[in-house]
């Protein structure tokens, strides 16, 4: 599942860039062929770009949200969760090795 994740990531990456150059390139022919100002392909291109990163951010934010809600379902023990537990385990022995080393008050007479 992870792996499928990871490749979706990787592939849109990967889109994204060859996005861009294609983008570049739409726009050097405009402003060759006379269609479009430098400075507005420029712009435009800034734009396009900035509104593919939100996008991006959006889906890997999305991405996220998604996974977090399909490991909670699983009811997989976290790696802190885990931790927490064992720091507590450990006051717990030290606490009871203490009780151990200290004399009863409970002396027998008799």
């Amino acid at each position: 599942m992870f792996d499928f994740i990871k490749k979706s990531l990787l592939a849109g990456l990967g889109l994204a860039v060859v996005t861009k150059t294609k983008l570049e390139k739409v726009m050097d022919k405009l402003v060759e062929e006379g269609k479009m100002s430098k400075e507005d392909a420029e712009k435009t291109l800034k734009e396009l770009l900035e509104s593919g990163e939100k996008q991006w951010q959006d889906f890997e934010s999305k991405t996220q949200e998604l996974v977090k809600e399909i490991i909670d379902k699983m009811d997989i023990c976290r790696k802190k969760d885990l931790e927490a537990l064992t720091k507590k385990i450990k006051a717990i022995e030290v606490r009871l090795q203490d009780m151990e080393k200290q004399p009863t008050s409970a002396t027998k007479k008799g």
